[in-house]
């Protein structure tokens, strides 16, 4: 058993896909090729966004999103407490203030009540995270926050979520893939590491828009601030999507869809089979999450970690520290306590998860958790 699967096609894509990188090698189109502007166009419109920025990182698109708000120092910048690294990271890279928000303890995604009460005269930026591929509630959020702040959407995880929140059928276990709500943001950041619903073979991010002046800028912030040789307008990055990793993701992005639904399926079997284990809390999710990962939380975590891995079955922590607690950020940020975000680092667990899992591979790890706690 796996605890996921980077590559999951079978012969003939596979074949598909190496004929695509072979033909970009023999046009030797490597820097801000033709694929790179066909794969941003292809992804503006599966993810109903007007613009798109391809770039080398999904670290880097957050980095440049907050590069292009024209921050000052004093300008605060809102993250949740449990998130990946990047999202604090994007913030202390471009020297802004740090601003912590607690999550909700039965989602995990960032707590709009606690972002309530942190907004300050200096907040400029929240970034809401959707966290192992659950939206947030960005239309509710843009309420809170009003239209004078810059909302940027962490959705290294959520490749094509569906938001369900205003959705008629949001009571339904399928989802009608209607609503996405990324709209009420200002930026939206993706990540194609391996990995993730829709990865790269190697590193790769993407920054949506629908606002034409943040488009036009980041579009030069991501080729060292310029889009004609030797006139730098901006102090920008080099951080352009390789034209090989576009050739690759324009084939992948095909079965991205596909494949969100088979880790929808593999997740509501989880749901049915843990929800009888007491010892056992569900991470609550809404049917248009893209299940990136399968997060429960257990006391005694350690234990049961050894068991399952013990018994061949791999699973990892996301995340073993909240933010507050990671040793990068200690000297750009004030000490705060985030009872949830604190809580849910030491209790959670993420089980094996990816496209064509077998169920009986997703009903032992069930099993194992049953005979652990019987």
């Amino acid at each position: 058993m796996k605890f996921t699967d980077v590559n999951p096609f079978n012969k003939k894509i596979q074949k598909r896909i190496n004929k695509s990188i072979l033909d970009t090698v023999k046009k030797k189109d490597f820097i801000l090729g033709n694929n790179v502007n066909k794969f941003e166009k292809k992804f503006s419109n599966l993810s109903k966004s007007k613009y798109a920025v391809g770039c080398a990182t999904g670290t880097d698109a957050l980095i440049l999103a907050l590069k292009s708000l024209n921050l000052k120092p004093n300008h605060e910048v809102i993250i949740p407490g449990m998130s990946y690294i990047s999202t604090g990271l994007s913030a202390a890279l471009n020297n802004n203030k740090i601003v912590f928000a607690d999550i909700d303890n039965d989602t995990g995604l960032i707590s709009l009540n606690s972002v309530k009460n942190k907004i300050s005269k200096n907040t400029k930026v929240v970034i809401p995270v959707n966290l192992y591929g659950q939206k947030v509630d960005i239309k509710k959020l843009r309420r809170i926050v009003g239209s004078n702040k810059y909302i940027i959407e962490d959705s290294a995880q959520a490749h094509f979520a569906f938001s369900c929140f205003d959705c008629k059928k949001s009571i339904s276990n399928k989802c009608c893939k209607k609503e996405m709500n990324h709209n009420y943001a200002d930026i939206s950041c993706y990540s194609f590491y391996p990995s993730k619903n829709l990865g790269a073979y190697g590193d790769g991010g993407i920054i949506t828009t629908n606002n034409r002046n943040l488009f036009n800028k980041i579009y030069f912030l991501r080729n060292l601030g310029t889009i004609k040789k030797n006139v730098h307008q901006y102090e920008g990055l080099n951080s352009r999507l390789d034209t090989l990793q576009a050739t690759i993701l324009l084939e992948k992005v095909k079965f991205t869809h596909l494949h969100n639904d088979y880790r929808r399926m593999v997740s509501s079997f989880y749901d049915k089979q843990l929800s009888t284990i007491k010892e056992v809390k569900l991470t609550l999710s809404k049917p248009g999450s893209s299940r990136h990962l399968y997060v429960i939380r257990i006391k005694k975590r350690n234990k049961l970690a050894k068991f399952l891995l013990k018994n061949k079955v791999p699973v990892q922590y996301h995340y073993p520290y909240s933010l507050n607690k990671a040793p990068a950020l200690k000297n750009k940020i004030k000490k705060v306590k985030l009872l949830n975000s604190e809580n849910w680092a030491k209790e959670c667990l993420s089980l094996p998860l990816y496209p064509y899992m077998k169920l009986k591979d997703a009903n032992k790890v069930v099993r194992l958790i049953r005979k652990f706690y019987s």
